[in-house]
């Protein structure tokens, strides 16, 4: 393979790498990592040592890049999904609105406020507040209760 062909490999395959980002079950990272892999040994094989250095520093760069944005993304749509439905029972959160209370848990975004005495499932929208700030209930959805620093 020529040095040229090698760099296309290596660079697709660091597009499928970030391209499992989007694209959940890991086949298609995998396929990424084995075309980086495979770009590298070939290209230090053909004796192209300083493009076999590139690539092993563009790798050790974006590959914990990469993975740190998947992290991000998939912590994020998991707390969307996991806090849609709600954590409280049936009830009439309605009375609520407008209300404070204290956060018994730190809302990571989702956890534990106790409002008029009462404890709650609540979600912020999407800040973290540690445990024991006060909070604000400002939006109720069903039994979704969405609370703010105050």
């Amino acid at each position: 393979m020529s040095q040229t062909e090698l760099i296309i490999l290596f660079i697709v395959g660091l597009a499928a790498v970030f391209a499992e980002i989007l694209i959940p079950g890991m086949i298609v990272g995998i396929c990424g990592a084995v075309c980086m892999l495979a770009s590298i040994y070939w290209t230090y094989q053909a004796g192209a040592t300083g493009t076999g250095h590139v690539m092993v520093a563009a790798s050790i760069i974006s590959v914990p890049v990469f993975i740190m944005l998947w992290y991000r993304l998939a912590s994020k749509t998991f707390v969307v999904t996991a806090s849609e439905a709600g954590f409280n029972p049936p009830g009439n959160f309605e009375r609520f609105m407008g209300h404070e209370g204290v956060a018994l848990t730190d809302l990571h975004p989702t956890g534990i406020a106790r409002v008029d005495g009462r404890r709650v499932d609540v979600v912020t929208r999407g800040e973290m507040v540690s445990k024991n700030t006060r909070v604000k209930i400002i939006e109720v959805h069903g039994n979704r209760v969405i609370v703010k620093s105050i």
